[in-house]
């Protein structure tokens, strides 16, 4: 399987559509996307299409967690679908991480940037 990621600016937030399956294999596409296009410490990661995720996925997405944190801003995590809602829930990161049922929400939650 591949992964896609589109990227836009909603609201001032930098959003990035993942699709497909985000693995060992394809962690270097969002993390080189990631790197190219989140210049702000504001960002929505968009996964409604994405239908799996395992841990180097994880690991990437608590990376650039901790990084937006650490410049004084946020990664918020929209649409997640039940398969890796389960795995935040295993890895005990679901209280950690800035869920929201849609990118919409993501974007018009408090703190904007």
């Amino acid at each position: 399987m591949e992964l896609n990621v589109g990227s836009e600016v909603q609201r001032g937030w930098r959003v990035l559509a993942v699709a497909g399956e985000l693995d060992i294999d394809t962690v270097p596409v969002l993390s080189a996307r990631l790197d190219a296009d989140v210049s702000g410490a504001h960002a929505v990661l968009d996964l409604a299409h994405l239908q799996f995720m395992d841990s180097t996925g994880l690991a990437l997405v608590l990376d650039w967690h901790r990084r937006l944190a650490e410049a004084g801003g946020q990664l918020r995590i929209a649409s997640a679908q039940a398969p890796v809602k389960r795995l935040f829930e295993l890895a005990d990161v679901a209280e950690v991480l800035s869920l929201h049922a849609s990118v919409d929400e993501a974007v018009s939650v408090d703190a904007a940037p």
